[in-house]
């Protein structure tokens, strides 16, 4: 399909525009690196959500010690 290059369809300007936003350095250079980044990322994730739990266990115990008046 012959489009004027002047006045390009609307999914086209857009597509330009996207692919202009990307940025090479934001993208691991291999796929290791890219699992090892998520790996990381995981591992992270996990000690966050166990410190949260923990709090939330400490926070509990606490507030079954406190006497109701």
């Amino acid at each position: 399909m012959a489009f004027d290059p002047a006045n390009p369809p609307i999914w086209l300007r857009k597509l330009h525009v996207t692919a202009a936003q990307i940025n090479p350095t934001d993208y691991p250079a291999s796929a290791v690196e890219g699992i090892l980044a998520v790996c990381r990322l995981s591992n992270a994730q996990h000690r966050w959500i166990s410190a949260l739990r923990g709090a939330v266990e400490e926070s509990e115990g606490t507030r079954t010690t406190v006497p109701h008046s």
